[in-house]
């Protein structure tokens, strides 16, 4: 009967032991997020994270490339669009208000703060400029579109218009464009 005994006791040790694991599962299947429904619920929502991550690093794939054609755009731009020299401006802004037909009252350059190094290109200089052109209208608005499409690089700030007798307009201007390697160099105006 010893033997009857033991497989008893171990039955009951097994039976046991399935019934705590049984009640395991059973906490597992009633606790609140660990059914199916849960599931798929965070399952759509890591897709979704996956998604918009993905969509976030999606310009920085190919980055190497991009940095290159930069580098020669930021060279072809050095190259053809920024003046050498003070006189290139000023014969560039003569050249536009000839061509416009407004007479040119003043022209003011201001190199500009160059404390701000992440702002500004490696051998460029910002320039600022102020100038005030008088004119009948069509011609001021022809001054305006011509400085915008011009091959040199201006950027227009700031722009007033007052009106005189006659139908002349004086148009006050500011606007920037950039000079390269002008660290040794001064503004001949």
């Amino acid at each position: 009967m010893t033997n009857l005994a033991q497989i008893k006791k171990r039955f009951f040790t097994v039976l046991s032991v399935l019934a705590v694991i049984d009640l395991v599962l059973a906490a597992y299947l009633l606790w609140p997020g660990s059914g199916n429904a849960s599931r798929k619920a965070r399952e759509e929502a890591l897709k979704s994270q996956e998604h918009e991550l993905s969509m976030e690093v999606a310009p920085l794939k190919d980055i190497d490339q991009k940095l290159v054609q930069a580098r020669a755009n930021i060279a072809a731009l050095n190259k053809q669009d920024i003046p050498d020299r003070w006189s290139d401006i000023s014969a560039r802004l003569d050249k536009l208000t000839q061509q416009a037909g407004v007479v040119p009252q003043s022209i003011h350059f201001v190199t500009a703060d160059q404390s701000n190094k992440k702002d500004v290109l490696p051998g460029v200089q910002q320039i600022k400029i102020d100038t005030s052109v008088t004119g009948e209208y069509g011609k001021v608005a022809r001054f305006i579109n011509s400085l915008e499409q011009d091959k040199l690089l201006f950027i227009i700030q700031q722009v007033s218009l007052s009106s005189h007798e006659g139908g002349l307009v004086t148009l006050t201007i500011k606007f920037e464009t950039f000079l390269k390697d002008t660290s040794a160099v001064s503004p001949q105006s």
